[in-house]
């Protein structure tokens, strides 16, 4: 309709309607095209808001899962200190359930950690990372996510001295049914068929050796070092959460 109507005043040499119609499309072009930008800016704030909302789900997870596994490292770390300097006296005792539980945390427990990265996870596969607009917030997730990356390094390490040293140790010189008796830092039980009868421990010679001491340092060394990083993950989850909770009061949405 616009175009045919300016065929015709270019016709008629109208040349001051022409200018009319020729601005009329370009104020009608840009209109279309800042409505379509609009559209695209508050669908990308909805998206925004809906990852917001399942970004903070995954970090809520994860802190509560970084600290009770920092705690049972803690109390894994202590068990080692215990078995350390018993192990150093040779005259020292212990009764017999406190030493399993003592051998069951210090040198048979493997802890391992899952975080809740799946929206983050999402956000960088799809390319949809673009869409949260804080860029503290993006920094701090990619930061945490190698962070988890380090600590998977330091995990497996960990791992590899357990089972060349722990778990050869005790297979050789320990009756395992009087630890696995023993309830774990993250575990209720470790076999349901095994009797709970309680049976008299046996204590192997080699748990005053250096040898045996040696085994707790190894594992206390890496495990001091995931405590380190569990901290520092921990820290910046709480960041994260902030900022989380920035960004969404800047979009307005309700708490």
């Amino acid at each position: 309709m616009i175009f045919r109507r300016i065929s015709e005043h270019v016709k008629a040499q109208n040349w001051f309607a022409v200018a009319i119609d020729f601005v009329i499309v370009v104020v009608g072009v840009f209109i279309g095209i800042q409505v379509a930008n609009w559209n695209v800016a508050r669908a990308d704030r909805a998206a925004e808001a809906v990852y917001l909302s399942a970004l903070e789900l995954d970090v809520v997870s994860s802190i509560k899962k970084l600290e009770r596994f920092n705690a049972n490292l803690e109390a894994q770390e202590k068990a080692r200190a215990a078995l350390y300097a018993y192990s150093l006296d040779p005259a020292a005792t212990l009764q017999n359930s406190e030493r399993n539980r003592l051998l069951s945390h210090a040198v048979f427990y493997l802890p391992s950690l899952n975080l809740n990265q799946v929206t983050f996870d999402t956000l960088k596969s799809s390319g949809d990372l673009r869409l949260i607009r804080s860029k503290q917030l993006v920094a701090a997730l990619q930061t945490v996510s190698a962070q988890a990356a380090d600590l998977l390094v330091l995990q497996a390490d960990e791992f590899q001295i357990t089972y060349m040293f722990s778990d050869p140790m005790l297979v050789d010189d320990f009756d395992m049914r009087s630890i696995f008796q023993e309830q774990g830092l993250d575990r209720e039980v470790a076999i349901p068929w095994l009797p709970k009868d309680r049976i008299a421990f046996v204590e192997p010679p080699s748990i005053k050796t250096r040898r045996f001491r040696n085994i707790l340092l190894y594992r206390s060394y890496f495990t001091e070092s995931r405590r380190i990083g569990v901290r520092t993950m921990l820290e910046q989850h709480r960041r994260i959460a902030r900022l989380i909770d920035e960004r969404q009061r800047a979009l307005g949405v309700p708490e």
